[in-house]
């Protein structure tokens, strides 16, 4: 039977699976820019994919634990469900851009709106969690 992950592991996992999806998200720019958009969505449909595995499996069980009764003020509660928020818009939003892309969806928004939209909630939800981090952290 498989042990439960420590909250520390839990952390330092989501924060290097973070580090590569950043990377792996830029790595898709540049994709883009070069016009190569079949790698372009190759790339961020992996590196969704492996974001919702993180949610789960990291970021869900370790919220548990920062929003006990008593943890934290009600400011970084406030940030913690904040940073959630965006996240899920982000992933929300990233699900309609496949779906329309795969046609399985009329297109209700402009598809390079959403994932200018999409990116951007992503490095907003990014930042407050690096905040989140380096509050509980230092």
């Amino acid at each position: 039977m498989a042990m439960p992950l420590d909250y520390e592991t839990l952390v330092a996992s989501n924060l290097a699976m973070q580090i590569a999806l950043t990377a792996a998200l830029s790595y898709a720019v540049v994709l883009a820019r070069r016009r190569e958009f079949k790698k372009h969505c190759l790339v961020l449909r992996l590196a969704g994919a492996a974001q919702i595995l993180a949610v789960l499996a990291l970021m869900s069980p370790a919220m548990g634990t920062l929003l006990e009764p008593g943890k934290g003020s009600g400011l970084f509660a406030a940030e913690v469900y904040i940073h959630h928020a965006l996240g899920l818009a982000a992933m929300l939003l990233w699900i309609y851009i496949n779906l329309a892309d795969l046609r399985l969806l009329k297109p209700r928004l402009a598809i390079r709106s959403a994932m200018r939209a999409a990116a951007g909630l992503w490095a907003a939800s990014l930042v407050m969690g690096l905040h989140i981090y380096i509050w509980l952290n230092y």
